[in-house]
């Protein structure tokens, strides 16, 4: 699903070997971590600073995982093409010669049917667990509409709000680091 015919890097470090990739998982979701950490403790002080955990954990989807746009290690889920952006050049060679069109390469955006699993099985695998998170949210607002004596209301609001933050930062990212996790050393077309 990652292999690819151009410079596989993150960062300028080469990605092809499992040990790199599983080591900047390993950071981006330490540092990821650090932001909700540093989100829950300034929640009540500061409560727009959720959007710089969400938006930390879509960018880290988008530009460094990928599986969510046209950039990243991982080649986009949705199996679709990216839209066209052709230059003047570009345009005035299809208006005045349409048929040099051609077909597109789709092997920098098309899935084939290993990638397509390994996507479903990385989806799969990523939202068992999320699903837990969520039924622990779930039994904590209910524990919020009828909080017991030992456990004060603020402190299920705060545990809501903490595991909701930490599952859906997950939620963004967890495919993708799935993928790059599990998936061998690659190597590349030019080696060979």
């Amino acid at each position: 699903m990652i292999a690819t015919a151009h410079p596989y890097k993150a960062f300028g470090i080469p990605m092809q070997r499992r040990a790199t990739r599983r080591k900047l998982v390993v950071l981006t979701y330490i540092a990821l971590a650090l932001i909700c950490a540093v989100t829950s403790w300034s929640a009540k002080t500061f409560p727009a600073g959720v959007s710089y955990a969400l938006y930390a954990a879509v960018a880290v989807g988008i530009f460094v995982f990928g599986g969510q746009g046209r950039y990243g290690l991982i080649k986009p889920f949705p199996n679709k093409p990216p839209r066209p952006e052709p230059s003047t050049i570009e345009l005035v060679r299809l208006h005045l010669d349409p048929l040099s069109a051609g077909t597109p390469d789709t092997s920098t955006w098309k899935n084939d049917e290993r990638e397509l699993a390994r996507r479903d099985a990385a989806h799969y695998r990523a939202y068992q667990p999320l699903t837990v998170a969520f039924v622990a949210i779930l039994m904590l607002a209910s524990y919020a509409l009828h909080p017991p004596h030992w456990l004060p209301l603020d402190a299920i609001l705060s545990l809501i709000f903490v595991l909701a933050l930490f599952a859906t930062v997950l939620a963004l990212t967890l495919p993708s680091a799935i993928i790059l996790w599990t998936e061998p050393d690659i190597e590349s077309f030019d080696e060979a």
